[in-house]
């Protein structure tokens, strides 16, 4: 079972990462590629931010095709560790 706890505001995932790339003064950077993995419904308003602000990707990670916002999926979080290793590796190579 899964209890999900929420405040009674309205505040959401989409509205945490605009906040974040705001008040750490990156939401205009051309710099900075923010890049949310995430596997939960809940994801759905930061992949949304993400696609309409034109600004980073979002990422499901689910083992079933489904309907999202998130420019990409993965299958499981041993797919989503490897594709953090090979970000890694990139920015090691790139320097």
């Amino acid at each position: 079972m899964v209890l999900e706890v929420r405040p009674v505001i309205d505040w959401d995932k989409g509205k945490a990462v605009e906040f974040l790339l705001q008040s750490l003064g990156l939401s205009d950077s051309e710099n900075v590629i923010p890049i949310y993995i995430g596997d939960d419904r809940t994801d759905e308003d930061a992949f949304k931010v993400l696609r309409e602000r034109n600004c980073g990707y979002g990422i499901l990670v689910s083992q079933v095709p489904k309907e999202t916002e998130a420019f990409y999926s993965l299958r499981d979080p041993s797919e989503v560790m490897e594709f953090l290793n090979s970000l890694v590796r990139w920015k090691k190579h790139s320097l």
